[in-house]
Protein backbone atom coordinates (compact mmCIF):
# COMPACT_ATOMS: atom_id res chain seq x y z
CA UNK A 1 0.00 0.00 0.00
CA UNK A 2 3.06 2.54 0.79
CA UNK A 3 4.68 1.38 -2.64
CA UNK A 4 1.05 2.38 -4.11
CA UNK A 5 0.94 5.75 -2.14
CA UNK A 6 4.38 6.81 -3.73
CA UNK A 7 3.65 6.04 -6.98
CA UNK A 8 0.38 7.85 -7.02
CA UNK A 9 2.31 11.25 -5.70
CA UNK A 10 4.84 10.69 -8.09
CA UNK A 11 2.72 10.37 -11.29
CA UNK A 12 0.60 13.52 -9.90
CA UNK A 13 3.92 15.44 -9.72
CA UNK A 14 5.10 14.50 -13.45
CA UNK A 15 1.54 15.34 -14.70
CA UNK A 16 1.32 18.66 -13.26
CA UNK A 17 -1.10 18.12 -10.26
CA UNK A 18 -0.67 21.23 -8.19
CA UNK A 19 -2.19 20.74 -4.23
CA UNK A 20 -4.95 22.90 -3.46
CA UNK A 21 -3.37 24.46 -0.24
CA UNK A 22 -0.45 25.45 -2.89
CA UNK A 23 -2.93 27.26 -5.17
CA UNK A 24 -3.72 29.77 -2.40
CA UNK A 25 -0.17 31.07 -2.61
CA UNK A 26 -0.25 30.97 -6.65
CA UNK A 27 -1.02 32.79 -9.50
CA UNK A 28 -1.84 30.22 -12.23
CA UNK A 29 -1.64 31.20 -15.74
CA UNK A 30 -3.03 29.49 -18.87
CA UNK A 31 -3.07 32.25 -21.47
CA UNK A 32 0.29 34.57 -22.01
CA UNK A 33 0.76 36.99 -24.87
CA UNK A 34 2.93 39.42 -25.68
CA UNK A 35 3.63 42.77 -27.84
CA UNK A 36 6.58 45.51 -28.51
CA UNK A 37 4.28 49.05 -28.32
CA UNK A 38 5.38 52.93 -28.23
CA UNK A 39 9.42 51.24 -27.29
CA UNK A 40 7.70 49.28 -24.20
CA UNK A 41 7.31 45.56 -23.53
CA UNK A 42 3.56 43.99 -22.79
CA UNK A 43 2.68 40.99 -20.94
CA UNK A 44 -0.74 39.86 -20.61
CA UNK A 45 -1.72 36.81 -18.21
CA UNK A 46 -4.88 35.24 -17.85
CA UNK A 47 -5.08 33.85 -13.98
CA UNK A 48 -6.99 30.72 -13.81
CA UNK A 49 -7.20 30.59 -10.14
CA UNK A 50 -8.72 34.58 -10.44
CA UNK A 51 -11.53 34.44 -11.90
CA UNK A 52 -10.12 34.31 -15.37
CA UNK A 53 -8.26 38.21 -14.53
CA UNK A 54 -5.82 39.52 -17.02
CA UNK A 55 -3.01 41.30 -15.74
CA UNK A 56 -0.96 43.73 -17.87
CA UNK A 57 2.92 44.43 -16.97
CA UNK A 58 4.96 46.69 -19.02
CA UNK A 59 8.96 47.13 -19.24
CA UNK A 60 11.56 48.03 -21.39
CA UNK A 61 13.13 44.36 -21.74
CA UNK A 62 11.49 40.94 -22.02
CA UNK A 63 13.80 40.53 -18.64
CA UNK A 64 12.28 43.51 -16.92
CA UNK A 65 8.36 42.42 -17.63
CA UNK A 66 8.87 38.79 -16.82
CA UNK A 67 10.67 39.97 -13.42
CA UNK A 68 7.92 42.31 -12.59
CA UNK A 69 5.77 39.46 -13.45
CA UNK A 70 7.15 36.92 -10.91
CA UNK A 71 4.41 37.91 -8.49
CA UNK A 72 0.86 39.15 -9.32
CA UNK A 73 -1.77 40.23 -6.98
CA UNK A 74 0.51 39.16 -4.28
CA UNK A 75 0.97 36.04 -5.34
CA UNK A 76 4.07 33.86 -7.21
CA UNK A 77 3.61 33.24 -10.93
CA UNK A 78 3.06 29.96 -11.90
CA UNK A 79 3.68 29.04 -15.40
CA UNK A 80 3.33 25.49 -15.48
CA UNK A 81 0.03 25.38 -16.78
CA UNK A 82 1.12 27.46 -19.30
CA UNK A 83 -0.86 26.21 -22.84
CA UNK A 84 -1.24 28.87 -25.33
CA UNK A 85 1.37 31.77 -25.90
CA UNK A 86 0.07 35.00 -28.27
CA UNK A 87 3.13 36.84 -29.94
CA UNK A 88 2.01 40.17 -31.79
CA UNK A 89 4.20 40.38 -35.19
CA UNK A 90 6.31 43.04 -33.83
CA UNK A 91 8.09 40.50 -31.03
CA UNK A 92 8.88 37.21 -33.02
CA UNK A 93 12.52 37.26 -33.98
CA UNK A 94 15.56 35.19 -32.27
CA UNK A 95 15.67 37.11 -29.25
CA UNK A 96 11.89 36.54 -28.10
CA UNK A 97 12.55 32.45 -29.01
CA UNK A 98 15.57 32.36 -27.14
CA UNK A 99 14.36 34.18 -24.38
CA UNK A 100 11.24 31.93 -24.10
CA UNK A 101 12.92 28.89 -24.95
CA UNK A 102 15.57 29.62 -21.46
CA UNK A 103 12.33 31.03 -19.74
CA UNK A 104 10.11 27.86 -19.70
CA UNK A 105 12.44 24.93 -20.86
CA UNK A 106 9.81 22.12 -20.25
CA UNK A 107 6.59 23.67 -21.09
CA UNK A 108 5.23 22.55 -24.58
CA UNK A 109 2.62 25.07 -25.55
CA UNK A 110 0.52 26.44 -28.67
CA UNK A 111 1.89 29.43 -30.06
CA UNK A 112 -0.06 31.74 -32.47
CA UNK A 113 0.83 35.19 -33.92
CA UNK A 114 -1.76 38.16 -34.66
CA UNK A 115 -0.84 41.62 -35.43
CA UNK A 116 -3.59 42.53 -33.66
CA UNK A 117 -3.55 45.02 -30.32
CA UNK A 118 -3.37 42.66 -27.68
CA UNK A 119 -4.77 44.91 -25.12
CA UNK A 120 -8.12 44.72 -27.07
CA UNK A 121 -7.66 41.27 -27.91
CA UNK A 122 -7.38 40.50 -24.10
CA UNK A 123 -10.38 41.83 -23.64
CA UNK A 124 -12.54 39.22 -25.55
CA UNK A 125 -10.34 36.73 -25.68
CA UNK A 126 -8.11 35.28 -22.69
CA UNK A 127 -8.96 32.03 -21.50
CA UNK A 128 -6.73 28.92 -23.29
CA UNK A 129 -10.00 27.01 -24.00
CA UNK A 130 -10.90 30.72 -26.64
CA UNK A 131 -8.25 29.55 -28.75
CA UNK A 132 -7.94 26.12 -28.26
CA UNK A 133 -11.68 25.74 -29.04
CA UNK A 134 -11.22 28.05 -31.87
CA UNK A 135 -8.33 26.14 -33.13
CA UNK A 136 -10.52 23.09 -32.96
CA UNK A 137 -13.38 24.31 -34.66
CA UNK A 138 -11.42 26.23 -38.02
CA UNK A 139 -9.16 23.23 -38.73
CA UNK A 140 -12.01 20.79 -38.86
CA UNK A 141 -14.16 23.38 -40.73
CA UNK A 142 -11.65 24.87 -42.80
CA UNK A 143 -8.47 23.25 -42.38
CA UNK A 144 -6.89 26.68 -42.80
CA UNK A 145 -5.19 26.43 -39.21
CA UNK A 146 -3.42 23.66 -37.03
CA UNK A 147 -1.96 23.23 -33.52
CA UNK A 148 1.38 24.59 -33.46
CA UNK A 149 3.78 24.34 -29.83
CA UNK A 150 6.82 26.74 -29.48
CA UNK A 151 9.14 23.30 -29.81
CA UNK A 152 7.96 22.91 -33.36
CA UNK A 153 8.21 27.11 -34.11
CA UNK A 154 11.70 26.72 -32.65
CA UNK A 155 13.19 23.87 -34.44
CA UNK A 156 11.86 25.21 -37.72
CA UNK A 157 13.55 28.74 -36.63
CA UNK A 158 16.91 26.45 -36.89
CA UNK A 159 15.88 24.79 -39.75
CA UNK A 160 18.73 25.48 -42.31
CA UNK A 161 16.24 24.74 -45.60
CA UNK A 162 12.63 25.94 -44.03
CA UNK A 163 11.52 28.71 -43.11
CA UNK A 164 9.54 29.39 -39.84
CA UNK A 165 6.46 29.96 -39.93
CA UNK A 166 3.45 30.53 -37.27
CA UNK A 167 -0.37 30.53 -37.65
CA UNK A 168 -1.80 33.96 -37.96
CA UNK A 169 -5.34 34.87 -36.23
CA UNK A 170 -7.45 37.78 -36.01
CA UNK A 171 -10.88 38.91 -34.41
CA UNK A 172 -13.27 41.18 -35.62
CA UNK A 173 -16.62 39.98 -33.68
CA UNK A 174 -15.29 36.54 -33.61
CA UNK A 175 -11.53 35.00 -33.61
CA UNK A 176 -10.59 34.22 -37.44
CA UNK A 177 -7.46 32.56 -39.11
CA UNK A 178 -5.80 35.14 -41.14
CA UNK A 179 -3.17 32.36 -42.32
CA UNK A 180 0.69 32.09 -41.90
CA UNK A 181 3.06 34.36 -40.80
CA UNK A 182 6.86 33.94 -41.74
CA UNK A 183 8.40 36.26 -39.30
CA UNK A 184 12.14 36.59 -40.62
CA UNK A 185 10.87 37.64 -44.22
CA UNK A 186 7.73 39.07 -42.25
CA UNK A 187 5.39 37.13 -45.24
CA UNK A 188 1.42 36.78 -44.74
CA UNK A 189 -0.27 34.04 -46.58
CA UNK A 190 -3.75 33.96 -46.58
CA UNK A 191 -6.20 31.20 -45.69
CA UNK A 192 -6.20 29.28 -48.70
CA UNK A 193 -2.46 28.86 -49.28
CA UNK A 194 -2.43 28.21 -45.31
CA UNK A 195 -4.67 25.39 -46.25
CA UNK A 196 -2.74 24.05 -49.43
CA UNK A 197 0.51 24.31 -47.31
CA UNK A 198 -0.80 22.06 -44.14
CA UNK A 199 -2.29 19.81 -46.98
CA UNK A 200 1.22 19.02 -49.20
CA UNK A 201 3.10 18.53 -45.81
CA UNK A 202 0.38 16.17 -44.58
CA UNK A 203 -0.81 17.97 -41.51
CA UNK A 204 -4.68 18.07 -42.53
CA UNK A 205 -6.36 15.24 -44.29
CA UNK A 206 -9.70 16.50 -44.37
CA UNK A 207 -11.56 19.91 -44.68
CA UNK A 208 -15.02 21.63 -45.77
CA UNK A 209 -15.31 24.31 -48.25
CA UNK A 210 -18.79 25.94 -50.11
CA UNK A 211 -18.47 25.32 -54.27
CA UNK A 212 -20.54 27.88 -55.66
CA UNK A 213 -22.31 26.33 -59.52
CA UNK A 214 -24.99 27.32 -61.61
CA UNK A 215 -26.17 30.47 -59.40
CA UNK A 216 -26.45 27.84 -56.23
CA UNK A 217 -24.13 26.97 -53.22
CA UNK A 218 -22.86 23.61 -52.03
CA UNK A 219 -21.40 22.68 -48.99
CA UNK A 220 -18.49 20.56 -49.80
CA UNK A 221 -16.44 17.48 -47.78
CA UNK A 222 -12.93 16.66 -48.59
CA UNK A 223 -11.52 14.17 -46.66
CA UNK A 224 -9.23 10.90 -46.23
CA UNK A 225 -6.66 13.15 -47.81
CA UNK A 226 -3.44 11.94 -48.03
CA UNK A 227 -0.20 13.68 -50.06
CA UNK A 228 2.87 12.19 -51.60
CA UNK A 229 6.24 14.32 -53.56
CA UNK A 230 8.39 13.19 -55.75
CA UNK A 231 11.14 15.16 -57.61
CA UNK A 232 12.81 12.71 -60.53
CA UNK A 233 14.40 14.05 -63.99
CA UNK A 234 13.72 17.64 -63.19
CA UNK A 235 9.92 17.05 -62.15
CA UNK A 236 8.14 17.64 -59.10
CA UNK A 237 5.55 15.50 -58.61
CA UNK A 238 2.39 16.00 -56.15
CA UNK A 239 0.45 13.36 -55.65
CA UNK A 240 -3.27 14.20 -53.82
CA UNK A 241 -5.48 11.48 -53.36
CA UNK A 242 -8.90 11.59 -51.03
CA UNK A 243 -12.58 11.28 -51.12
CA UNK A 244 -15.06 13.98 -51.86
CA UNK A 245 -18.80 14.28 -50.59
CA UNK A 246 -21.67 17.06 -50.38
CA UNK A 247 -24.80 16.67 -48.44
CA UNK A 248 -26.54 19.07 -50.94
CA UNK A 249 -26.18 17.22 -53.75
CA UNK A 250 -25.61 13.30 -55.65
CA UNK A 251 -24.29 14.38 -58.62
CA UNK A 252 -20.43 15.41 -57.70
CA UNK A 253 -18.79 15.50 -61.01
CA UNK A 254 -19.41 18.66 -61.19
CA UNK A 255 -18.43 20.09 -58.10
CA UNK A 256 -15.17 17.42 -57.91
CA UNK A 257 -14.07 19.72 -61.63
CA UNK A 258 -14.31 22.94 -59.36
CA UNK A 259 -12.94 21.35 -56.23
CA UNK A 260 -9.89 19.89 -58.13
CA UNK A 261 -9.17 22.91 -60.17
CA UNK A 262 -8.92 25.29 -56.93
CA UNK A 263 -6.67 23.02 -55.15
CA UNK A 264 -4.70 22.15 -58.15
CA UNK A 265 -4.27 26.60 -58.80
CA UNK A 266 -3.48 26.81 -54.71
CA UNK A 267 -1.00 24.39 -54.75
CA UNK A 268 1.13 25.46 -58.19
CA UNK A 269 0.26 29.22 -56.57
CA UNK A 270 2.10 28.51 -53.63
CA UNK A 271 4.69 26.90 -55.17
CA UNK A 272 5.60 29.68 -57.27
CA UNK A 273 4.92 31.92 -54.60
CA UNK A 274 7.77 30.21 -52.63
CA UNK A 275 10.18 30.31 -56.00
CA UNK A 276 9.61 33.96 -56.36
CA UNK A 277 10.22 35.23 -53.11
CA UNK A 278 12.49 32.99 -51.97
CA UNK A 279 11.18 31.32 -48.68
CA UNK A 280 10.51 27.75 -48.06
CA UNK A 281 7.87 26.19 -45.89
CA UNK A 282 6.63 23.58 -47.63
CA UNK A 283 8.47 20.09 -47.53
CA UNK A 284 9.15 20.38 -52.04
CA UNK A 285 12.70 21.56 -51.73
CA UNK A 286 13.41 18.70 -49.23
CA UNK A 287 12.44 16.09 -51.73
CA UNK A 288 14.91 17.56 -54.25
CA UNK A 289 17.10 17.40 -51.54
CA UNK A 290 16.75 13.55 -50.74
CA UNK A 291 17.67 12.89 -54.93
CA UNK A 292 20.42 15.50 -55.29
CA UNK A 293 22.32 15.42 -51.29
CA UNK A 294 22.10 19.43 -51.94
CA UNK A 295 20.52 22.43 -51.17
CA UNK A 296 19.99 23.60 -54.87
CA UNK A 297 17.66 26.34 -54.98
CA UNK A 298 17.77 27.45 -58.52
CA UNK A 299 17.27 24.02 -59.19
CA UNK A 300 13.81 24.37 -57.62
CA UNK A 301 13.19 27.57 -59.24
CA UNK A 302 13.92 25.86 -62.69
CA UNK A 303 11.90 22.46 -62.22
CA UNK A 304 8.65 21.46 -63.71
CA UNK A 305 5.43 20.74 -61.47
CA UNK A 306 2.99 18.32 -62.27
CA UNK A 307 0.08 18.41 -60.09
CA UNK A 308 -2.43 14.95 -59.60
CA UNK A 309 -5.42 15.01 -57.80
CA UNK A 310 -7.78 12.32 -57.45
CA UNK A 311 -10.61 12.19 -55.64
CA UNK A 312 -13.50 9.26 -54.86
CA UNK A 313 -16.69 10.07 -54.90
CA UNK A 314 -17.90 8.00 -51.69
CA UNK A 315 -20.42 9.11 -48.69
CA UNK A 316 -18.82 10.67 -45.52
CA UNK A 317 -20.01 9.13 -42.58
CA UNK A 318 -20.46 12.63 -40.45
CA UNK A 319 -22.12 10.84 -37.88
CA UNK A 320 -19.86 7.75 -37.16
Amino acid sequence: MKKIIILLIVLLIFLGFTPYNELNSLAVVDTLGIEFKNNKYSLYLNVINDDNKVYNVKGDSLGEVFLKAKNVNNKKTYYKHLEVVILNTNVINNKTLNFFKDEFTSIDYLVLGTEDNLDDLFKKYHKRNDYKSFIKKEKEESASIINVTFKEFLSSSLDDIKNASIPLISYKENLISKGIYIPYLKITLGKNLAKTNYLINNKIDTFNTKVNLNDNSYEVSVYDLKSRINYKNNIINIKIEGKIDSPDSEDLKELKKIVIKDLNDNILELINNERKNNYNISNVINYIYLKTREVNYDTYKKANIDVNITLKEEEKNNYG
